[in-house]
């Protein structure tokens, strides 16, 4: 690993806790599928997702496309904030802190655009399935 400037470091954290506050959110989705609740989830590897994943498949007919749309989004910027940590390790990834915070950029605005579409389904109760 290279020699990282403060700046990029800053910028490693931000991307870290943008994307585990997404993996919580996901965990949270999954909650009320899975026995053992958000915690089992959470600390699960790639648990967050597969359980979102799960629910997003029974989520309204009239909602689902867009559901499963923002977590396969969420995937997608998951996979590259990961991406984008493991290329400071080779010689040649010429990863920056702006490439960080671009992409913590889009982890944010993906959770906050999933969790207003939870808000949404959870003002309409047949919308989201539960666990019973």
């Amino acid at each position: 690993m290279r020699r990282l400037t403060d700046e990029t470091v800053l910028a490693v954290g931000r991307l870290t806790l943008a994307a585990t506050e997404l993996e919580y959110l996901l965990a949270d989705i999954g909650a009320g599928q899975v026995d053992g609740g958000l915690a089992a989830i959470f600390t699960a590897s790639g648990e967050p997702l597969r359980a979102a994943r799960h629910v997003a498949q029974r989520v309204s007919a009239d909602r689902r496309d867009e559901f499963v749309g923002l977590v396969e989004a969420a995937a997608t910027y998951l996979v590259q904030s990961r991406t984008a940590v493991c290329a400071m390790w080779f010689e040649s990834g010429s990863v920056d802190a702006a490439t960080f915070d671009e992409i913590a950029n889009l982890i944010l605005r993906c959770r906050g655009r999933l969790q207003a579409l939870l808000d949404e389904l959870e003002s309409t109760p047949p919308a989201l399935p539960r666990h019973r």
